[in-house]
């Protein structure tokens, strides 16, 4: 497990209201939630603009489940996260699901992975945010790492000049040494959330089949711990910009 408070004891406030418009690219639905719910709830009490992407279909999540077939657990998480997004302010128009396979997105290099790239670049262009949040580069799971790549492929594409803050989700839990951010390739950046903390913990408990036993025919089915949980119950969102 990755020591908190070392590496980004030194981060700087980040006043969201110097955003602008922000389109939020999240691997999974929930992803949102854990990694900025907070900030995208100041920014729309700020009255700014915020555009969410979901990558994956989730379906991986509770592959077994005889309750809850793919069509069914596609249909489920994408609910949870227009609620979850309800709470934080995003209404459903300025939500896009690419439905991409959960578990299976691939990287650079990868088949399918330029296409894949195309699609993210095609909502870049018609959202043409001024910042983008996405997964740390090297955060420690697959998807996380691929949707990174595909994002940076496609604002290579669209050859537009766009803020890129990355949030951490599975950094906390499963990090080595060479996943962690170095001083010399970051700035860190730090937004209090302490006003807006209730609604990020609603969102997150919006995600019903991800943080309660909903689903309970998998034993191979995803929850998450409260463990992991405690990492973003905290007053402030920890970003990171390459330098």
């Amino acid at each position: 497990m990755m020591q908190e408070g070392n590496w980004h004891s030194d981060a700087k406030w980040l006043d969201p209201k110097d955003l602008g418009k922000v389109l939020v690219i999240a691997p999974h639905q929930d992803d949102e939630s854990l990694g900025c719910g907070g900030t995208i709830a100041s920014l729309r009490e700020y009255g700014l603009s915020v555009h969410v992407l979901f990558i994956t279909d989730g379906s991986k999540s509770h592959p077994n489940s005889i309750k809850y077939p793919f069509k069914k657990l596609v249909s489920l998480r994408e609910q949870e996260s227009l609620n979850a997004l309800g709470i934080l302010g995003v209404g459903a128009k300025d939500v896009t699901f690419l439905r991409l396979p959960d578990g299976a997105l691939p990287g650079s290099g990868e088949e399918g992975f330029g296409e894949n790239a195309g699609l993210v670049s095609a909502v870049l262009k018609t959202i043409k945010p001024q910042t983008i949040f996405l997964p740390w580069q090297r955060d420690p799971h697959r998807d996380h790492r691929a949707t990174w790549q595909i994002t940076t492929e496609a604002i290579k594409q669209t050859d537009t000049k766009v803020g890129q803050l990355e949030y951490l989700i599975w950094l906390w839990e499963r990090a080595d040494d060479a996943d962690l951010p170095k001083p010399e390739e970051v700035k860190v950046w730090k937004t209090d959330i302490e006003s807006v903390k209730q609604k990020k913990k609603d969102a997150i408990k919006a995600h019903v089949s991800q943080t309660t036993q909903l689903i309970d025919d998998d034993p191979e089915g995803f929850t998450l711990s409260e463990e992991v949980l405690n990492h973003f119950d905290k007053s402030i969102e920890i970003f990171i910009e390459r330098s």
